[in-house]
């Protein structure tokens, strides 16, 4: 076991041909600059995509054998990349995904037909961006970062596993990014809400210009995003780059019907008269995701579809696997039930647009119950208004944190902004674990624990809740 992640290598022999472990090649990868481990937020945007177009260039160039799918936002994107991906699997086509962060082991990152790469395969793809990081920075281009290395081991593992598609999911903002050095077949911008401002933005504006930074010309383009300045600045650089734009609430609509479970239900996607590009009506629909922020999701994920099959007329993504494919996808961290005295909920919401959604579902289906909160947060996120979202659908809160990362918050701080915004004293177990089993003895056996706040904290503690369920 490495100290970077929980799950051990599937061959405890398996060797690079540098004679490279699974641990040594991990330990080189994250030796890397990585900027979702930074104990403190860099000054300005420190990325650039020079570095990343040299490095596929020195690998061959693979992304230009795959047809691609782009998928940005705020919040919502991982989800909606997951469907879309489910979605062209289930219609017969190899697909690859590239989501980030992972929960727990590094190989979630890179997934071909809903399977994460194999340890061995691991450290083969390592090995090929070292050696092309090596080329570039003889040539003068510096040290490849992370998720630099990352995104270029996602694509060359696609490429090698013959995939026809690849979904990648942006990583942070947009224009920068890693991720987009790619010619997609179809762009989509989930949302739009305040996070990662010290190198985004400070207003929904810049963060919208940002993530509209993925969209390329005479691509389309389907948004998400709800907010009315956000949506004006996607809509200006759409028309500037002349790339046709289906915008939710406009073009496209979305009605929840019912709540068939726990973590089920049904929705209508339901086009407007008059739309930029054909859209097909769908309704009562089921969908395995819970709240209506997925339901928005799985209809951008649609939108996408249907720009999907007016591009590429020989790999075309039928009715009934789409409906299929949201009718069976879960997507662990996810607003993920596990079930038991009491019922567990793990989410990776991790701001404030992800918490509210995380509290409209408690709203709906736990308002009678006990309902007890985990929240452990990192200390670039905004921490107030998280808990005072949290304070008004829980009955109490037990504060924690992290282990994994340096970016965790100290739990005696989230106590004074808990006590200032909510009025009262919520207690402080620095342990997660031990938060965890609070938590659980404070909900009692037909009460409800959720755990929020970070990525991190739900990597931390899904292992056991996997095990004990």
């Amino acid at each position: 076991m490495t100290q970077h992640d929980t799950n051990m290598p599937d061959d405890q022999q398996a060797l690079s041909q540098d004679g490279w472990s699974y641990g040594q090649s991990l330990d080189y990868l994250y030796g890397r600059i990585n900027y979702e481990r930074l104990s403190k937020p860099s000054p300005g945007n420190p990325m650039k995509l020079n570095r990343m177009h040299a490095l596929l260039a020195a690998m061959g160039d693979p992304q230009a054998s795959l047809k691609i799918v782009h998928i940005g936002g705020t919040k919502g994107k991982g989800s909606t990349a997951s469907m879309v991906a489910a979605i062209a699997t289930q219609a017969g086509q190899r697909c690859g995904l590239y989501t980030s962060p992972h929960l727990e082991s590094l190989e979630e990152r890179f997934r071909v037909d809903g399977q994460p790469a194999t340890q061995s395969q691991l450290i083969s793809l390592i090995q090929s961006v070292r050696q092309a990081a090596e080329t570039i920075r003889r040539q003068g281009e510096g040290e490849a970062t992370f998720f630099e290395l990352t995104t270029a081991m996602a694509i060359e593992h696609f490429r090698r596993d013959g995939c026809e598609v690849a979904v990648l999911e942006v990583g942070l903002g947009g224009r920068l990014d890693c991720t987009n050095i790619c010619s997609p077949e179809v762009t989509a911008i989930t949302s739009i809400g305040l996070d990662h401002q010290n190198l985004l933005g400070d207003t929904v504006e810049e963060i919208a210009a940002e993530k509209a930074g993925i969209i390329k010309p005479g691509v389309p383009v389907v948004s998400g995003v709800r907010d009315p300045a956000a949506a004006a600045v996607i809509q200006q650089i759409a028309d500037e780059r002349q790339a046709p734009l289906l915008q939710i609430d406009r073009d496209y609509h979305v009605q929840r019907e019912s709540v068939a479970g726990n973590n089920a239900s049904r929705f209508d996607f339901l086009p407007s008269e008059s739309t930029p590009l054909p859209l097909k009506r769908r309704t009562a629909w089921p969908l395995a995701l819970a709240g209506i922020h997925q339901a928005r999701n799985a209809a951008v994920a649609l939108a996408i579809t249907d720009c999907w099959n007016l591009k590429t007329q020989s790999l075309q993504w039928p009715e009934q696997a789409c409906r299929e494919a949201l009718a069976t996808l879960s997507v662990p961290g996810r607003i993920e039930f596990f079930p038991g005295e009491p019922l567990v909920i793990l989410d990776t919401a991790h701001n404030r647009d992800s918490v509210e959604a995380l509290a409209d579902v408690l709203a709906e289906r736990f308002e009678s119950q006990n309902v007890v909160a985990v929240f452990g947060t990192s200390h670039d996120k905004d921490a107030s208004e998280m808990l005072t979202i949290l304070a008004r659908n829980v009955k109490q809160i037990v504060l924690t944190r992290y282990r994994t990362n340096p970016r965790w918050y100290p739990p005696q701080d989230l106590a004074a902004i808990a006590s200032q915004v909510a009025g009262q004293s919520w207690e402080v177990v620095e342990n997660s674990h031990d938060a965890l089993q609070v938590a659980r003895h404070r909900a009692g056996p037909a009460g409800v624990v959720v755990v929020c706040g970070s990525f991190f904290l739900a990597a931390e503690l899904r292992r056991s809740l996997v095990e004990r369920s």
